[in-house]
């Protein structure tokens, strides 16, 4: 017999079976692993706090629902209205008469009004 004709051991192929109970009890066991390990790590930030802050949590910053800190807003700035309400009563101002200082006899006029004085040339 030729080499080529000898005939070949048969291969056989691993079953397509699936260790099911194998897989389910490595992620049972992550699972608690996990689990206990979180526990754990909660009970060691509850220790350490106590150290850190042993008369509890500190109190609320004297700033805290202030409008600005610094120099920075603290509110959203879509509904901050002083701006738009100062340029109301400026405007106001500007359209309106009023005292400046009264002791010194400064009073202030509707800018319309000052400003065709002033186109005259009337000076105060």
């Amino acid at each position: 017999m030729s080499e080529h004709s000898q005939a070949h051991p048969a291969i056989r192929a691993e079953p397509d079976v699936i260790a099911t109970p194998r897989i389910v009890a490595v992620g049972v066991a992550s699972l608690v692993v996990f689990f206990l390990a979180s526990l754990v790590t909660i009970q060691a930030m509850y220790r350490k706090r106590a150290e850190i802050l042993p008369d509890g949590p500190p109190a609320w910053p004297a700033e805290i629902g202030a409008r600005k800190i610094g120099i920075v807003e603290q509110r959203i700035f879509g509904l901050a209205v002083e701006p738009a309400d100062a340029k109301r009563a400026q405007l106001a101002r500007l359209h309106s008469w009023g005292w400046v200082d009264r002791k010194a006899g400064v009073a202030h006029m509707p800018i319309e009004e000052a400003m065709e004085r002033v186109a005259r040339g009337e000076r105060p």
